[in-house]
C-alpha cells in the first residue's frame, strides 16, 4: 500500500470546499434553509483523531525496536488502511466545513450565522487535525527495508 500523496488530499479538500460553497448557495439562492451545524460533529471527529493515533502509536513502538510486546502483521495493516481512510475523510471535512466557513463569512454581523461560522470553524480545525494524524499514522506504519547481508553494502 502506498501512502496517501498530501497533492492528492488538498484538491479533494479544495473540490469538496467549492462544491459545499456552491451548494450552499443555490439552495438558499431557491429559498431552501441552511443546515444547522452541531458541536457533536466537532466532538465525534476529535474522537476519531484520538482512536486513530491511540491505535497507531504501538505500531509506532514496535516499529521503532521496542518489541517488548508483540504487534500482529495483520493488526498494523489494518492501522495503515485505518489511517489512510482518516486522511481521505480529513481531506473531505475540512473542505466541506471551508465551504461552510466561507458561506457564513460575509454575514458574521449576525449572531446566529457567527454561532454557526464558529461552529465550522472548530469542524474544520478538527478535520484538518485527522487529515494530519492519518498521514502521521501512515508514516508509523512503514517499515524500514531489512538489511539481509550487511557486509553485502562493503563489497559493492
Amino acid at each position: 500500500m502506498r501512502p496517501t500523496r498530501p497533492g492528492v488530499l488538498l484538491a479533494t479538500g479544495f473540490l469538496a470546499a467549492v462544491l459545499t460553497w456552491s451548494g450552499l448557495r443555490a439552495w438558499t439562492g431557491t429559498g431552501g434553509s441552511e443546515p444547522q451545524l452541531v458541536w457533536r460533529t466537532t466532538l465525534t471527529i476529535g474522537l476519531l483523531v484520538v482512536a486513530v493515533l491511540g491505535l497507531g502509536w504501538p505500531v509506532r513502538q514496535w516499529v521503532r525496536g521496542e518489541k517488548g510486546r508483540r504487534i500482529d502483521a495483520l493488526r498494523a495493516a489494518r492501522t495503515a488502511v485505518l489511517a489512510k481512510a482518516a486522511s481521505v475523510a480529513g481531506a473531505l471535512l475540512s473542505g466541506v466545513s471551508a465551504g461552510f466557513c466561507v458561506h457564513y463569512l460575509p454575514t458574521l454581523d449576525i449572531a446566529a450565522r457567527r454561532g454557526q461560522f464558529l461552529v465550522a470553524l472548530a469542524d474544520l480545525v478538527v478535520s484538518a487535525l485527522l487529515l494530519a494524524v492519518g498521514l502521521v499514522v501512515q508514516r508509523y506504519c512503514r517499515v524500514p527495508p531489512e538489511e539481509d547481508d550487511p557486509q553485502a553494502g562493503a563489497k559493492a
